[in-house]
């Protein structure tokens, strides 16, 4: 696919993006809903074994109006990146006010350039929602040291046939990327990342819902 078509594919998908949480959110309590979100985190972490560790600098990539930042703002420093974050503000269940403890930047992904190598990386469910896959996760390793750990999450293709379809064709308009695990697994180990645990959380009948457990461990060059 090439540059072109993916940057309008990239666009509809952030327009429909607002619309979507609009639709979901309709005639939802926003107290109730950030409740259940909230519980939802702490399970999430806990069954990835992933420990919250008090006053680490940590990055939610791609956070959205209801990210991880909210599990993690008391504990952690976090500074949380979306590239829709004033459009979120419309939403009854996102202000940035509401946490005047997280840094907020408002730019997509791989855009990033953060000031120092952060201590632990939140991506979750959005690598597949930007318009450069692979630049976003060059920002992400750039983003690390050595010993920093990642958690990605993203759905990614149950069937090879499925995959080249989908990325002709506007079956998925909502998330732009397309790809399936052995993509993630080898972008993720060629950048540097070793990869201490792969999970399955959800299966539909065209994608599965994974998780990636990841740490920084880039080769040291010889001599």
């Amino acid at each position: 696919m090439g540059k072109s078509s993916l940057s309008w594919r990239w666009r509809v998908a952030q327009s429909l993006e607002h619309r979507w949480w609009r639709r979901y959110l309709h005639g939802q309590s926003p107290r109730a809903y950030l409740t259940a979100k909230n519980e939802y985190w702490r399970k999430l972490l806990a069954q990835l074994d992933w420990p919250v560790e008090d006053g680490l600098r940590v990055l939610d990539a791609g956070c959205g109006p209801a990210g991880i930042f909210m599990h993690l703002h008391d504990r952690q420093r976090v500074t949380a990146v979306d590239p829709l974050l004033s459009r979120y503000e419309s939403l009854d269940i996102f202000a940035r006010n509401r946490y005047p403890d997280v840094d907020f930047r408002e730019l997509p992904l791989e855009q990033l350039v953060p000031a120092a190598p952060f201590d632990a990386i939140y991506c979750i469910n959005a690598i597949n929602h930007v318009s450069d896959w692979a630049g976003s996760l060059d920002a992400l390793t750039a983003a690390a040291r050595p010993g920093t750990r990642l958690l990605l999450t993203s759905d990614v293709h149950r069937h090879d046939w499925l995959q080249p379809v989908f990325r002709m064709l506007p079956g998925d308009l909502l998330h732009p990327q397309q790809h399936a695990a052995t993509d993630y697994r080898t972008a993720l180990t060629s950048r540097g990342w070793t990869i201490g645990r792969e999970e399955v959380l959800r299966t539909e009948r065209i994608f599965v819902y994974r998780a990636w457990v990841c740490t920084f461990e880039p080769s040291i060059p010889a001599g």
